[in-house]
């Protein structure tokens, strides 16, 4: 997730009423370690936040790991079962759909997840590399994009959320000289013979984004009374 994403998140949940987003659920969460220490910004503008105001979170993620609270596949009906047993009245799924191969499907399982007039935040990349978690389908979608595939759902706020670029995040990381060095492995190892085709296109698509902005497709939707 993204700086900027989270910004917007946050400041969008703030917004709401407490008794419209408690309980909620975080699917594909990743664990506590990813929320706090890998990617702290997570956590200080979303849940630290919703936690003060005394919002309940549930954390769902594939693994089961620290800080996950309902761990297993959101395609098996038990799990489904599991994770509406909590009552949810938002669930916010960030930077998944990308990760499925079918986002339709998987729009369908979210929105069943939630009684009428809960919500769904969800985030997809709109102009971002590569990135395998383990797979990444290339669903590059526009807020009404993600919007179509939530039948019964209703879209409350669209956002195109922009970002830093690829140099941006190279310059937090390194110094001037590492940066050149780093420049240069990578210039030699784009020729050398490379152990798989994923792996090269991880490392090197990004740098279609070394001056151009990473952009985020943002949509609130809210289900519909039957």
């Amino acid at each position: 997730m993204r700086g900027s994403e989270s910004r917007f998140i946050g400041a969008l949940l703030n917004g709401l009423p407490t008794d419209q987003i408690s309980p909620l659920l975080n699917l594909g969460s990743s664990t506590l370690r990813f929320r706090q220490v890998d990617y702290p910004h997570i956590d200080r503008e979303i849940f630290s936040p919703l936690q003060r105001r005394g919002v309940e979170v549930i954390h769902s993620d594939l693994k089961e790991d620290e800080g996950v609270d309902i761990a297993g596949n959101i395609y098996d009906p038990a799990i489904q079962e599991k994770v509406r047993s909590v009552g949810a009245r938002i669930i916010i799924c960030c930077n998944i759909m990308e990760h499925v191969t079918d986002p339709l499907e998987f729009a369908r399982i979210a929105a069943s997840l939630i009684p009428a007039g809960g919500m769904i935040l969800v985030t997809v990349p709109y102009s971002y590399p590569f990135h395998p978690d383990p797979i990444d389908t290339y669903f590059r979608p526009s807020p009404g994009e993600v919007a179509r595939l939530f039948e019964g759902l209703e879209l409350v706020e669209a956002r195109v959320v922009e970002d830093t670029t690829y140099l941006h995040d190279l310059l937090q990381e390194k110094r001037a000289a590492q940066l050149l060095r780093h420049f240069a492995s990578h210039g030699v190892k784009f020729f050398l013979p490379f152990t798989g085709f994923t792996s090269w296109k991880a490392r090197y698509h990004r740098y279609l984004w070394l001056f151009r902005c990473y952009k985020v497709s943002c949509a609130l939707l809210r289900k519909q009374a039957n």
